[in-house]
């Protein structure tokens, strides 16, 4: 989608692999899509590929997930993109959140994870947090850029909702 002309068009830029419910995340550079599934459960991937904005070029650069994950969301601040929840092999119900630190690429688990276990959310972010919702559950945990803690801030989706999506606007 072209922000400026609003014009789709299918650049033939692919992941080098298909893949279904994955979940990304950007920085300003990279586009970031990580884990999923290529068919049936419980095959699933903890690769990252890396889609650089500049000129559409696809790669796996070879930072993974440290487990296989499927159904997890992701969301990003300017420093770190996070991926929460999901499925690991095989169809076990996590929390965790990963880590990708975009100046160097790097992968960790620094161990602040979703207060609960969630599959098939959606995650959005604002200057200071990220959002995680739904799922198999109408929670939203919210994750603090600044010092990396996650809560249960109490305001929760009217109904649970799974397989959603989310986007956020500038501010």
């Amino acid at each position: 989608l072209d922000f400026s002309n609003e014009t789709v068009s299918d650049p033939g830029k692919n992941l080098p692999t298909a893949r279904y419910l994955l979940s990304a995340t950007s920085s300003n550079s990279y586009g970031y899509f990580a884990g999923g599934g290529p068919s049936a459960v419980p095959t699933n991937f903890s690769t990252i590929s890396r889609l650089d904005f500049s000129n559409e070029t696809v790669s796996n650069p070879g930072k993974n997930l440290p487990t296989e994950r499927y159904g997890l969301a992701g969301t990003s601040s300017n420093s770190y993109g996070y991926f929460g929840g999901g499925y690991d092999t095989p169809l076990t119900q996590i929390s965790t959140i990963t880590r990708l630190d975009f100046s160097s690429e790097t992968v960790s688990d620094p161990g602040k994870n979703l207060p609960t276990i969630r599959t098939n959310s959606a995650a959005t972010s604002s200057v200071s947090y990220g959002y995680f919702g739904g799922g198999l559950a109408c929670l939203i945990s919210r994750l603090d850029f600044s010092s990396e803690t996650v809560s249960d801030p109490g305001k929760n989706l009217p109904t649970r909702r799974n397989y959603l999506a989310a986007v956020s606007n500038s501010n």
